[in-house]
């Protein structure tokens, strides 16, 4: 699944980037230090599977930029605070991990996110489920 990472600290990048080196299943395309960098950086060349994401950031908090998203990748939070994760799961995250973080719950929430992108319902899928519903009833 290709991620990128947005979080102000750099210290919670760097955790981070180094989990995802060490998770096969995953590919690092990017990593910013703030939500706008990340809006004005991406071009889309590359489909997102996963937004690692801080809440608490300048300019833009992670709350915010989810608000932003029209068609959401799979998001993990990753914050200092207990506090926004009623928040969070208001916007259908995949899971919610609390500073510091081990590789172990990350490795927990990678699972997770790989059931869910299993069972992803694409265009392509949507359109096969189309035909067969069409097939059977008809």
């Amino acid at each position: 699944m290709n991620c990128i990472i947005i979080d102000d600290d750099l210290m919670s990048r760097r955790i981070i980037e180094e989990f995802i080196s060490r998770t096969d299943q995953l590919r690092l395309l990017a990593s910013y230090e703030n939500a706008v960098d990340a809006i004005n950086a991406f071009n889309g060349d590359e489909d997102i599977d996963m937004i690692f994401l801080d809440i608490e950031m300048p300019e833009m908090s992670g709350i915010d930029f989810l608000e932003t998203l029209t068609n959401p990748p799979q998001i993990i939070i990753i914050s200092s605070k207990e506090k926004y994760a009623l928040d969070a799961f208001n916007y259908d995250v995949t899971d919610y991990l609390l500073k510091p973080i081990s590789y172990s719950r990350f490795f927990k929430a990678i699972n997770k996110a790989n059931v869910r992108f299993k069972n992803k319902v694409t265009p392509k899928t949507m359109r096969s489920l189309s035909k067969r519903t069409l097939h059977w009833s008809g």
